[in-house]
């Protein structure tokens, strides 16, 4: 229904991203500015990602793509869509997928991420006024007569309590997760290059982020740091090496054995969830012992890197069409 206005989007970002000059880069360059001061973990390289990866999403192509077969609602609902801070503009997805639907979007940002999805909800709504009676930002919690259905991100007990919150609407509820990636003996030199972004960029905050990989027995640890070498721009980041040195502390006065660089710490271990300034690693002998360790995390594991999976240096790069936690937004919006 709003193609056009997600496509002008598409436009509009890139113009910014290759230096140049719409009505709406000073917009931009402030939001961005004030963005970081809002929450030190966006910083401008990581926001420009965001824009690049948004842009790619609402090109003419992948709309098109998108609503292949997707039926604008003629009965539209109010669709309550709470989003999570974790990383810059991570709501985005759902946004355009309720708009794209004709449904009403009823949005709750994060309080780690209120300038930039307003900003890219204001561009919307210049471009297309029609949108301006489509969207609705709520600051504190709503009230469900206000509302048909829930589209809600957060943590595992903020899932919880949403849950019981909106326990007779419809909904979906996305909790914690986190990634992997499978490294074999073909994984060239340049394969992990790319994976030091599936596993750092934006610090390592998305569920899309790889927090643990799989080695095989054999395979020489180091390479991950030669590897990873490009973002060791991370020293300059005080609430990361906040997180490196805490971590460095306990794991010297638990005398517990792991491998460092100065802003990574590589780090044996049978968990999954690896804490920012980390990245857990577990040797294996053969395939098998993988497919059980996914299997029993089937659960918590939100992509897979690697051959045959996510490509290297893609995951936090989905397609449209390449859902969270495996649930349609398309065919859940579609059925309201």
């Amino acid at each position: 229904m709003y193609n056009h206005a997600f496509i002008q989007l598409s436009d509009i970002l890139k113009a910014y991203l290759n230096n140049t000059s719409t009505p709406y880069s000073d917009l931009i360059k402030s939001s961005i500015h004030q963005a970081e001061i809002q929450n030190p973990w966006f910083i401008e390289k990581f926001v420009l990602t965001m824009f690049s990866h948004i842009s790619d999403l609402t090109s003419s192509e992948s709309i098109a793509k998108y609503t292949d077969k997707f039926t604008s609602t003629q009965n539209p609902k109010k669709v309550l869509v709470i989003a999570a801070g974790n990383i810059p503009m991570v709501s985005f997805h759902d946004v355009m997928s309720v708009l794209l639907s004709g449904h009403f979007l009823v949005f709750k940002p994060s309080s780690k991420d209120t300038i930039l999805m307003k900003m890219i909800l204001n561009i919307l709504k210049n471009i297309e006024p029609k949108l301006k009676e489509k969207i609705f930002i709520v600051e504190k919690t709503i009230q469900t007569k206000e509302i048909d259905a829930v589209i809600a991100t957060g943590t595992n007990n903020t899932g919880m309590h949403i849950q019981y919150y909106f326990q007779n609407y419809p909904k979906i509820i996305r909790n914690n997760r986190t990634s992997i990636a499978i490294i074999d003996n073909s994984t060239t030199d340049d394969d992990l290059k790319k994976l030091s972004d599936d596993c750092l960029l934006y610090f390592g905050l998305g569920c899309r982020n790889v927090s643990k990989i799989f080695i095989p027995s054999d395979f020489d640890i180091q390479r991950i740091f030669k590897a990873f070498y490009d973002y060791g721009f991370f020293i300059q980041h005080n609430k990361y090496m906040n997180n490196y040195d805490y971590y460095r502390s306990i794991y010297l006065l638990n005398r517990e054995n792991f491998l460092e660089n100065n802003f990574l710490i590589v780090k044996e271990s049978q968990e999954l969830n690896a804490p920012v300034a980390n990245l857990f690693f577990q040797r294996y002998n053969n395939i098998n012992e993988i497919n059980e360790y996914i299997q029993k995390h089937s659960n918590d594991i939100q992509s897979i890197v690697g051959k045959n999976y996510v490509p290297f240096g893609k995951s936090q790069f989905p397609d449209i069409l390449d859902f969270s936690d495996g649930i349609s937004t398309k065919e859940f919006l579609m059925a309201l």
